[in-house]
């Protein structure tokens, strides 16, 4: 695979591969999601998990000739990781319009799907891998942090100290969680089969310590908790295994979630009794074995979390589709496990906190660190918000092009826009940036098994908010709008939308930038209130009504 290389360090006489900055910042978040420091298997085109960003080698180059070459009112269309072509619109249209995994509903499953990327007409792009959007690890991170936050909240007196974590998964997205565990001063054991990967995370500072013996690993995590210090232990082992174990030890988790690929149970989640090369030649060679094995121990995995959620612990599913799963297993109680979303991020949402990402397409780690000060500065008072700023600083290692990743409320998110408009027409920060965002609030987003699970009003598969609200981003005028379905829970589950604004100092991409974002805003309040959410009512009572302004 053949790469440009990306700006590191430059001022904004960086040489543009592109005829003007929204596409030149798209084309650089192509190259920056497929980088060696952010892909976790660029060869193959993977971003993360099992999400690509585009379908093959000729895809990715047709793909980056045509922004080069694309026109201020021409728009290309990509579907599914291929571009399609080049169509006349206008300078205020999506310069990059896709749809990626979209499959007629009655064909929407993971039979269909794998038939049809076989023969190389579709790819799973997860959310943010196909919408060019990844972060690295930073934007699980912080809303791993910011679910934590609100449990140690409800839960613990707002901190996890002397609390223990356990969960599973120290892949691309799990690898998120020993880190927002020590954020907020907890203790964390993390199962991951892959003994690699845990070595991997040992050498990146995401976990402090490693073992394969489940009771080091307890004697090290009870030590960390009766001295009050935040411990993160990389565990080698199966989930299902160890939760069994730890079902019935002497030492009881506080919280139990999971983070292993259980949305894809072929493709990603390992099965136990078997050895990792075991199980890729199983994998290979006798799907339906593995599917099998891999069902048998979803099943054991969901029964042990059900035990530990008896003995009182604070349980719930962080989003893999693992209750689902372990359902069809013959374990239908899963399903009354809770969501991380019902139980801690939508109380957020409703009020119009909502996740923001900004990347500096500088290349300049100076452009992100200046945008904390200023975040620093004028919310000082936001314990949330400094809390993860300070560590991000501190600890967040930038893959790739510098981002930063933050859950802002409507009134921050304005003023920062504000703040990123000045900086760049000005000269403050050393060139345009480009704000996205993740999947996940619910106007973006309808997977009933995670981002709108549990309803008032039982809307939880009514796809229509997503593509409303990519309809909508294509009018307010955002860089790139995506439209996809499967990322997070899989195929078939889930419906979900992304967008991209490249903000260059001109007054036209700011009023572009400032449309979008509060339309978006409003959008996401606006269904939740519609729903039956009080507290989203009263946010559009304090805005003034429910239509954007």
């Amino acid at each position: 695979m053949r790469l440009p290389s990306l700006p590191t360090g430059l001022h904004t006489d960086i040489p543009m591969q592109c005829l003007s900055w929204p596409q030149e910042g798209i084309y650089r978040l192509l190259l920056n999601s497929l980088s060696l420091d952010l892909a976790e298997n660029p060869c193959e085109f993977v971003v993360y998990g099992n999400g690509k960003a585009v379908r093959d080698e000729a895809a990715l180059q047709e793909l980056l000739h045509r922004l080069t070459t694309l026109q201020e009112d021409e728009t290309l269309l990509v579907q599914s990781g291929r571009p399609v072509g080049v169509f006349p619109t206008h300078q205020t249209a999506p310069r990059v319009l896709m749809s990626t995994a979209m499959l007629v509903p009655h064909w929407s499953n993971w039979h269909e799907f794998r038939v049809l990327e076989q023969k190389n007409l579709t790819l799973f792009g997860q959310s943010t891998a196909a919408s060019w959007a990844y972060i690295g690890a930073q934007g699980i991170l912080q809303a791993t942090f910011e679910t934590l936050w609100q449990v140690a909240k409800r839960h613990f007196h707002g901190t996890l100290n002397g609390r223990l974590v356990l969960t599973s998964g120290l892949g691309g997205m799990g690898c998120a969680q020993p880190l927002a565990v020590e954020m907020n001063g907890g203790v964390a054991i993390v199962v991951e089969a892959d003994p690699d990967k845990v070595r991997r995370r040992l050498e990146t500072n995401h976990i402090q310590a490693a073992t394969e013996d489940l009771q080091l690993a307890l004697q090290l995590a009870k030590e960390a908790m009766s001295t009050g210090q935040s411990r993160t232990i990389g565990l080698v082992g199966n989930a299902a295994d160890v939760y069994e174990a730890m079902a019935h030890a002497d030492v009881h988790p506080d919280i139990v979630t999971d983070q292993t690929s259980a949305h894809d149970l072929l493709g990603g989640y390992v099965p136990a009794g078997m050895s990792l090369a075991e199980s890729r030649h199983l994998r290979v060679h006798n799907p339906q074995s593995y599917l099998a094995a891999a069902r048998e121990t979803v099943r054991r995995h969901a029964k042990a979390m059900l035990q530990m959620a008896a003995a009182g612990a604070v349980v719930f599913e962080y989003g893999n589709h693992l209750r689902g799963q372990a359902a069809q297993a013959g374990v239908p109680e899963a399903t009354q496990l809770p969501s991380f979303v019902t139980l801690f991020a939508r109380d957020l949402l409703c009020v119009g906190i909502t996740p923001l990402r900004w990347v500096a397409l500088s290349g300049d780690v100076g452009d992100i660190y200046l945008i904390d000060r200023w975040l620093l500065d004028h919310y000082r008072e936001d314990e949330r918000l400094t809390t993860w700023l300070q560590w991000a600083e501190e600890r967040v290692h930038f893959q790739g092009l510098p981002a930063r990743s933050a859950w802002l409320s409507r009134d921050q998110q304005a003023s920062l826009l504000e703040f990123l408009i000045s900086g760049v027409r000005e000269g403050v920060l050393r060139a345009p940036l480009a704000i996205t965002r993740d999947h996940f609030a619910g106007a973006t987003m309808a997977s009933p098994h995670r981002e709108t699970e549990g309803m008032p009003d039982g809307s939880d598969a009514i796809a229509d908010w997503p593509v409303l609200n990519a309809l909508l981003t294509v009018a307010t005028g955002a860089t790139l709008v995506s439209l996809q379905q499967g990322g997070g829970v899989g195929i078939g589950y889930s419906m979900h939308a992304g967008m991209t604004v490249v903000v260059d100092g001109s007054p036209a991409s700011a009023k572009r930038a400032r449309q979008t974002l509060l339309g978006e805003l409003h959008l996401g309040v606006l269904r939740y209130a519609q729903a039956g959410y009080s507290a989203a009512q009263d946010t559009l009572t304090q805005w003034h009504g429910d239509e954007p302004s």
